[in-house]
């Protein structure tokens, strides 16, 4: 949960708490009426927080790494599944999840009505790139050759039906646009073994 949704959270329950104490006459300038106002915002806001950890960590371990074999499944593995994917008008980060039979298709879901879904009337090609792994191996993979495609409605519902683990992205992944990027090459570079062309 970002900062300005804790806010917005805070300014709703101070309104809302304010209302319900001018009905009940409470004296505003006593410092055991904010105090309480204070307290009932703090139980109302560590259960928001930890539903939104648990959603979080959970989110962590279905994305990703999802086909059975393959060379670039086996180094999907040690990655976290979100990616840095650059389109022509700017970059934006996605969590994706690995089609089950062939490796070098993954899926994201996004709003309709974002700007990059929006642009995306055919077939386009992107790059992207992913995490580092961690210092010691300084491992991460990367692409200047993936193309984008954006489906949606019957072609969205019918890919989901193939691939319904999609749905653990987004569970409205069928009313949203579902991106496929196919990976037809892909860098891999680490410090221990240097460079590793992928092709597909």
């Amino acid at each position: 949960m970002y900062a300005k949704r804790f806010l917005q959270l805070f300014i709703i329950w101070l309104v809302a708490s304010a209302i319900v104490l001018l009905i009940a006459g409470a004296n505003f300038t006593h410092v055991m009426t904010w105090l309480a106002i204070l307290i009932g915002y703090l139980i109302l806001l560590l259960p928001l927080v930890a539903l939104t950890i648990v959603k979080a960590r959970k989110k962590a371990n279905i994305v990703g790494s999802q086909a059975e074999k393959g060379e670039l499944t086996s180094i999907l593995k040690r990655f976290p599944g979100y990616i840095a994917l650059s389109l022509a008008d700017g970059t934006t980060i996605m969590s994706f999840t690995q089609d089950k039979t062939q490796e070098n298709i993954w899926y994201m879901v996004a709003d309709p009505e974002t700007t990059k879904a929006k642009s995306l009337t055919a077939p386009t090609d992107v790059s992207f790139t992913t995490w580092f792994d961690d210092l010691e191996n300084g491992a991460r993979l990367s692409s200047n050759r993936a193309t984008l495609e954006k489906l949606s409605g019957a072609d969205a519902n019918t890919l989901i039906t193939q691939q319904p683990h999609i749905l653990d992205i987004h569970e409205n992944a069928a009313n949203m646009a579902v991106l496929r990027l196919t990976v037809h090459s892909a860098l891999y570079e680490d410090f221990k073994d240097g460079l590793k062309v992928l092709a597909f």
